[in-house]
């Protein structure tokens, strides 16, 4: 009996010391993709591409494209009804193409796009890897998640501001 008191005594000891191992291991999250797209650096490339000529006149062409549907669908609401079912496959065929080249004109702008963020992603990448590994030093954190993972963490355990400032100071 005398012996089972003793590993009972031992075990509840080892769960309170291991509570309290629990309770000093400092926990942050982190958002790679948000701290890196929130640079000065990336916001500036951002802002280079879609001020640049093509990106610009993409955009403008998708837009007339999109307009010009637009028209057409009205115009085929109103008028469909006189129209010969010739008329009306003729029409809905001019539409069609239309459809493929305002889809066409977003596929080409989404591609500058993502190709724009990629080139962000792998340049700044390491510059935020070499941040947070200063602040994870510097704040003696033992276990940082990433940001889109935790169901919560409140905004003092976020690291991505503190990455960003750090970045944007390093430039």
């Amino acid at each position: 009996m005398l012996k089972n008191v003793k590993i009972i005594a031992v075990l509840l000891t080892g769960v309170f010391l291991s509570g309290a191992a629990v309770a000093e291991t400092k926990v942050a999250v982190f958002n790679l993709q948000a701290a890196i797209m929130s640079t000065e650096a990336a916001k500036s490339k951002v802002n280079a591409l879609k001020t640049s000529s093509e990106y610009s006149k993409l955009q403008s062409s998708a837009e007339s494209i999109r307009s010009e549907v637009q028209k057409m669908a009205e115009d085929a609401e109103k008028n469909s009804v006189t129209w010969s079912n010739e008329q009306k496959a003729e029409h809905q065929r001019k539409m069609n193409f239309k459809r493929s080249d305002f889809e066409s004109t977003l596929k080409k702008l989404r591609a500058m796009e993502v190709q724009v963020g990629q080139e962000i992603q792998k340049t700044m990448a390491p510059k935020a890897e070499t941040a947070l590994k200063a602040i994870i030093k510097e704040q003696k954190i033992d276990l940082v998640l990433d940001a889109g993972s935790a169901y919560y963490a409140s905004p003092e355990n976020d690291l991505t501001a503190e990455v960003v400032k750090r970045m944007n100071a390093d430039k």
